[in-house]
This record gives C-alpha cells, structure tokens and sequence, in this order.
C-alpha cells in the first residue's frame, strides 16, 4: 500500500467517527474531471480544494498542507442537484405526523423552508449517491391550484442547515383534478388580478386601510407578486402540450417566468419552448402514459428536447429515490442522449434554472466545492460514490439501512 492510499486508509476510519471531516484543504490528484462547464473533460487533473471553494484547476499542482485524494484516472463530477424534491419534509409518506410538505392554510405563500429536516434519514441516502444540492417543494397547498414556495438546501446535515436561497420559485398544478381545465385557467387570471389589485393597493394597506383578499391571505398574494415582478420562476406541473402552450401564452402576457415539471408530451412543442429559453424538469424514465394528459409520453424525450435546444432537467420528485435521476440519466443516454448534456441535466442546468450557477453546478475555479468521485461511470446503475464533498467537507457515507446491516453482521459473527 503507498503512502497515498495509506494516508487514504486512515483518514477515512477517523471519518467514520464523525458526521463529516473538517474543512480542510484537500488536493483531488489525477481525476477525469467532467466540469459540466465550457471546459467539457479534462483528463488526468487535480483540483485544489481551498476553504471550501475550488482555488485551483490543473496539473502538477502540490500543497504541503492539504489532504491528498488520489484518483487514479476516476470520474469527477459537480455535486448534483436534485431539481424538483420533498427530501428533508417527508419521512413516511403514510404517516402524517412525518409530514411537513403541505397545509390547509396558505397556497401561494406557502413557504416550506423552516419545516426542512436535515437530520432526515432520507438525506444520506441520496448524499451518498452523490445529491448535494435539493430544490425543496412543497406537495399541496389550500386549494388545487398554487402547492406554495420552493427553497434550496445543501445535503450535508448539519442541524443548524438554512436555505441557500429561500423561497426560489413558487409551484402549482395544471391538469389532473377534478374541475375543467376552463375553470383552472379562469382561476390563475383571477389569481394574478388579485395580486396586481393587491400590489396597487400596498400604500393603502399601509396606512391601515381595508383590501379584500378573497380566499387568499395576504401572504399568499405577496409570494404572486413577487412572481410577476419576475423575482422567481412558476413551476408548472402539467404532461399536456396543449396545456403548456396556453401557460407560454400566459406568460408572455403577465411577464412571468415558467419551468414545465412532469412535462411528458413537451417533445410536442420543443420548438415553442426553445424559443421562449422555458425549461423543463422532466424523468425519463417515467415514459409510459399514466393518464390521458400524457398519451403523448415517449423514451427519448429527453434527447428531443435537448436536440432542439431546450434546458433540461432530469428530476425524481420522490424523497425517498430523488437520486434515481443518474439513473434517469442514464435511461435517456441509452435513448439518444448525448452523455455530457445528460450530466449538465443533473448539476449545472438545474443551476442556471434556478439561478445558482454563480457557486455550484460545475467544477470551476471560485465555486462552491461540492464534488463527488465516483467508482465506474456515473450514469451506470452499479456505479457509486467514492467520496462526496459538499462545501469542501468531506462527507460520512454511513446511512441508516448500513448501520442496520453492520449491527446485524455483528449478531451472525460476520464482522
């Protein structure tokens, strides 16, 4: 064993005694570097690690101080983002109490970012399989149409974990209940009336005077107000393609911008949507019709959309397998996908989206030092991380299900 795997060796025994290891300087020698950036690939390059930020991209680079990776020719990728989530509000789906991802009393302005829970058992889960980042949304909200406001967190667990950015973009669904399409469209109109009525009449409101909210709380048409002052994005939750092209409308009249989730049939318009620059967070590996919104649904949306130049995310909105999307990734390479567009569709699409790309999403130098090296290719299902760095700490890969598997391995005399 050489000095560096050695080194290697010890290290990563004293992590297992902790959360995560301290933010020290770290040197990542000889990596495939996969930058999601401009730079495309770059081949056998170390990354310096700095306060937990990349300060260095290269070869040969040498510190005295840092704690040495050694790649050995291994894959490195941005930490990804999960773009469309309930991770940290939803523990068991069928127990209530261990929900915190909806409410009877807000839709619009329903904000879920004190209600996130780092200490989730879900989060080392998806960690571990290399999410580092996670859009945070809500599920329902009063009424059918808005679910409330999305908010983003790092994955590292910390108890005392705040946003990165609060309140990022604001959700709502378009199709799939139980009243027309007709009256759902009328009831956003409306909804936007109220907020402009409700803008125009801040002073007055001010001054103590009295403003009709209707069925929404103040907090409700501030967070719409917000939206059409373009400060967030809409995320629409619709398959239909004909629904999307009346949300495009939509847009265009009210000046607000649009993020198509679920989006089955928006191969349909990929055109339309590469025109107006509206992404689209979509799963390619959910590619069978489930209702009649989604007759249109195909494998290789993704490639479509992407060939027609159209921002792509891949997302799995279910807490419990939000890391299934390298797996999505990987579905739609298999179906025409050009592999390094399929990794920008995990990490810095998903940054650009929302906004974030000034600090994560790609491996370049002043941002953020969320990494992950992985042990084959990442888009391959038996791949997994090596090591995952968020905010240049390097993280534990201890979940629950391994704890569970070393306590009993110990009772059979296996370990």
């Amino acid at each position: 064993m050489n000095l560096i795997r050695f080194r290697s060796f010890i290290f990563f025994c004293l992590l297992s005694l902790s959360i995560f290891a301290k933010a020290d300087d770290i040197l990542i020698k000889n990596a495939t570097v996969v930058t999601s950036s401009d730079l495309g690939v770059i081949n056998e390059t170390d990354i310096l690690i700095q306060d937990g930020i990349i300060s260095k991209i290269g070869l040969d680079i040498s510190s005295e101080s840092a704690f040495i990776i050694e790649a050995s020719g291994r894959i490195i990728t941005p930490g990804l983002l999960a773009p469309a989530t309930n991770l940290g509000l939803i523990e068991i789906e069928l127990e209530a109490d261990t929900r915190d991802d909806r409410t009877k009393h807000f839709s619009a302005g329903f904000s879920i970012s004190s209600a996130f829970n780092p200490s989730s058992t879900l989060i080392p889960y998806n960690r571990t399989a290399g999410i580092t980042s996670a859009v945070v949304f809500p599920s329902s909200g009063k009424g059918d149409l808005f679910q409330g406001l999305g908010s983003v967190f790092k994955t590292h667990g910390r108890i005392d974990t705040q946003p990165i950015v609060t309140d990022i973009a604001m959700v709502m669904q378009m199709g799939g209940g139980q009243d027309s399409r007709a009256s759902t469209f009328l009831e956003l109109e409306d909804a936007v009336m109220k907020a402009k009525q409700f803008k125009r009449s801040r002073n007055l409101i001010l001054r103590g005077g009295f403003f009709d909210t209707g069925e929404y709380s103040e907090r409700d048409l501030e967070a719409l107000s917000d939206l059409m002052d373009q400060n967030k994005p809409l995320i629409v939750k619709t398959n239909r393609a004909s629904d999307m092209l009346r949300i495009i409308e939509f847009s265009k009249k009210h000046s607000i911008n649009i993020i198509f989730h679920g989006a089955k049939e928006a191969w349909r318009i990929a055109d339309q949507l590469a025109e107006v620059n509206i992404p689209v967070i979509i799963d390619p590996m959910d590619n069978i019709p489930s209702s009649f919104d989604s007759i249109g649904a195909r494998i290789d949306a993704a490639s479509l959309l992407t060939d027609s130049g159209v921002n792509v995310l891949i997302g799995i909105a279910d807490a419990h397998n939000s890391f299934l999307s390298r797996q999505g990734a990987g579905n739609a390479v298999a179906n025409g996908m050009d592999r390094y567009e399929a990794l920008k569709s995990l990490t810095i699409n998903v940054a650009e989206a929302f906004g974030l790309a000034d600090s994560i999403g790609s491996i370049e130098v002043g941002k953020n030092a969320d990494l992950v090296l992985w042990d084959g290719d990442p888009l391959e299902v038996g791949t997994f991380s090596d090591v995952v760095i968020i905010n240049g700490e390097i993280m534990s890969d201890m979940t629950r299900s391994k704890r569970l598997r070393d306590r009993y391995l110990e009772v059979i005399g296996l370990k």
